[in-house]
């Protein structure tokens, strides 16, 4: 198959002055060349994604006699490098419907951005069609993830949940309406995905987690997990660390603490787990598991307090991490490390990094779990 270059129509090209031209505008994507004759400005006029290299020096050397096909192939090259060109003929091999590359456009022309003629833009949307993603909550965080990662392109995933709709729900769970309160949420979240996206499979679970092998359970033959959910307060995100390093899984977790959201990203194998973690928090706070122990004996499960474009805006930065890890397009930015988003301020920060423990961490190292932290207990556990 014979190269097309087309440069990205998502990337303006102008005139500095009659001898310069700026290629870009958007932030990293901006690059200034001279061009006393013309030259590269038709180059890059006739790199339209119809012709093929031999095409565009035929008529490139029209005017230009003196600029050699390896001259082409060079400039081609620098251009693909910068970030500015693409393969026409990569693009039209894509095993994407018409209606499909219509429905995905916007994220193929965003997808570009991160494409060179090595690459298409529609496999990389390709590639997000075939994962599968488990979403463990279907409240707040994880029906607006819902609608993020369908708009992106999964177009298979599972949703696990309990609940049912409450007219209390609806300031912010989007997906729902006043019809559906009573309703399993996975069930009305299903239906929903069914009249915005008919192609998207959507399998459901009903299922409060306990333990786990429940997680195990629900999550196998998963590309990613999100964690969504966060009772029971502590365990939960143990039980789903435990059945993500057993299997290899990656999980994304998120949740509010009130004027803030929080997410994380595990990938076992090459970030720190939950429990390295704890232990790297025992380091940094000497009272660390009497902290947490106190927090359990209390009872208290922080009330909803926030509104949708908070949810919106912390959901939005897991799920576009949930991307760069699908496609590998970026780093992802949450990977070993906790980010906090102040919804007073609109500021990201780091709130604190940790590596893997595998000299002392009981699940993806050797360690023995004696570790305090590692021996808390719910209050109803403790009573009996």
């Amino acid at each position: 198959m014979e190269r097309r270059p087309l440069f990205k129509p998502v990337h303006p090209v102008y005139e500095v002055t009659e001898q310069m031209i700026r290629l870009g505008e958007a932030p990293g994507y901006t690059f200034e060349l001279e061009d006393e004759n013309g030259s590269i400005r038709k180059m890059i006029k006739l790199m339209d994604g119809t012709r093929t290299v031999g095409e565009i020096h035929t008529l490139l050397a029209v005017d230009y006699p003196e600029i050699t096909y390896e001259e082409i192939v060079e400039a081609m090259e620098s251009l693909s490098g910068l970030g500015f060109l693409m393969d026409q003929a990569k693009e039209e091999a894509s095993v994407l419907t018409s209606e499909q590359k219509e429905r995905y456009k916007a994220n193929i022309r965003y997808f570009s951005l991160f494409t060179d003629l090595h690459q298409s833009p529609s496999g990389l949307q390709e590639q997000v069609s075939r994962k599968k993603v488990t979403i463990l909550g279907m409240g707040a965080f994880g029906s607006t993830l819902l609608v993020n990662l369908v708009g992106a392109g999964i177009q298979h995933i599972k949703l696990v949940d309990f609940d049912r709709v409450e007219l209390s729900n609806l300031n912010r769970q989007m997906v729902f309406n006043e019809h559906d309160i009573g309703r399993l949420k996975v069930e009305a979240a299903r239906d929903f995905i069914g009249r915005l996206h008919s192609e998207v499979l959507i399998e459901t679970e009903t299922l409060q987690i306990k333990s786990s092998e429940d997680v195990e359970r629900v999550i196998a033959g998963s590309d990613l997990v999100m964690l969504a959910a966060d009772q029971p307060f502590f365990f939960l995100q143990r039980w789903v660390n435990h059945a993500c390093t057993k299997l290899q899984i990656p999980f994304i977790a998120g949740g509010f603490n009130l004027i803030e959201g929080q997410f994380f990203m595990v990938e076992p194998g090459k970030t720190g787990c939950i429990d390295c973690m704890h232990l790297h928090r025992s380091r940094q706070i000497e009272d660390y598991p009497q902290l947490i122990q106190r927090l359990l004996d209390t009872n208290f499960i922080l009330p909803t307090a926030t509104i949708a474009p908070n949810t919106m805006m912390i959901t939005g930065m897991m799920a576009s991490d949930a991307i760069r890890y699908l496609t590998g397009i970026a780093p992802v930015q949450s990977a070993g490390k906790f980010i906090i988003f102040d919804f007073n301020t609109l500021e990201k920060s780091v709130f604190f990094e940790w590596e893997r423990n595998e000299a002392e961490c009981p699940t993806c190292g050797g360690g023995s779990g004696t570790e305090p932290i590692f021996h808390i207990k719910r209050k109803e556990a403790l009573a009996k």
